[in-house]
């Protein structure tokens, strides 16, 4: 990767400095050099890089996602603490999963929306085969959108419905990218069921879905892959007005 020369004492020499240390994957670096770069800081000298400098920066950046990765760029290659925006949970028009088993019960993508809806994969996860014993898949890996094979962004074991189990084990999964398997999914639910639905609102569907079956936040967790269960409650599961008066109905009668 072709690096431009970095001028001693500046915000990119800095980064250079502390990346070189972490094991972090290209892509990642790559993404932490191009913050400095839209904010641009790179030559910026370190001891002007204040905390009030550098919230002034990401202050003209408009939208919330990509002010918020750009504070936790910072933070992770200047090792600067700047204000950094609450993650806002992305709100999904979410379907049944039975209505999911049957939308794409004869589509060519049903190893994949089937891997997102009744193990909570992420769509890189889905293009590859898991390690599977018994009813537990394993999720140790990912295909990138650059087609590599690549450790999972979390990792761990995920029991599934023993039919899943065994058609998961008749799976043989090649190497379909995630644009096509992200388009063929948007483009069969608006016809099967109406509705905009992208690969991650299936794994939204996941945690919600066992978030309704009554599931305890600690098996949310563990079925998610997450390390906090705040994670999987604050940004995956959704519930809507009538799921709360049912819920009240049913406890206070």
């Amino acid at each position: 990767m072709e690096l431009r020369q970095a001028t001693s004492g500046t915000c990119l020499a800095l980064a250079y400095e502390r990346l070189e240390l972490r094991a972090i994957k290209d892509n990642t670096y790559r993404s932490y050099l191009q913050t400095l770069r839209a904010l641009e800081i790179e030559d910026l000298p370190i001891e002007k890089a204040t905390v009030r400098e550098l919230g002034r920066r990401l202050s003209t950046v408009i939208t919330q996602s990509t002010r918020r990765k750009h504070a936790v760029n910072l933070q992770a290659c200047l090792g600067i603490k700047v204000p950094t925006p609450a993650p806002k949970q992305k709100v999904y028009d979410l379907p049944t999963v039975q209505e999911v088993r049957e939308a794409f019960a004869d589509s060519k993508y049903r190893p994949h929306v089937y891997g997102m809806t009744f193990a909570g994969m992420r769509i890189g996860e889905s293009l590859v085969n898991q390690p599977l014993k018994g009813k537990v898949i394993n999720i140790d890996r990912q295909r990138t959108p650059q087609n590599e094979i690549t450790p999972a962004k979390t990792t761990g074991p995920v029991i599934v419905p023993d039919w899943f189990a065994e058609e998961y084990a008749t799976y043989q999964l090649g190497a379909i990218n995630h644009a096509t398997v992200y388009r063929g999914v948007k483009r069969k639910a608006k016809k099967e069921l109406g509705i905009e639905l992208n690969p991650h609102a299936l794994r939204h569907l996941f945690a919600t879905t066992l978030v309704a079956a009554g599931v305890s936040p600690n098996i949310l967790k563990a079925q998610m892959r997450h390390h906090d269960v705040a994670v999987s409650l604050r940004y995956y599961v959704q519930h809507e007005e009538k799921d709360i008066a049912s819920a009240v109905a049913s406890v206070f009668g």
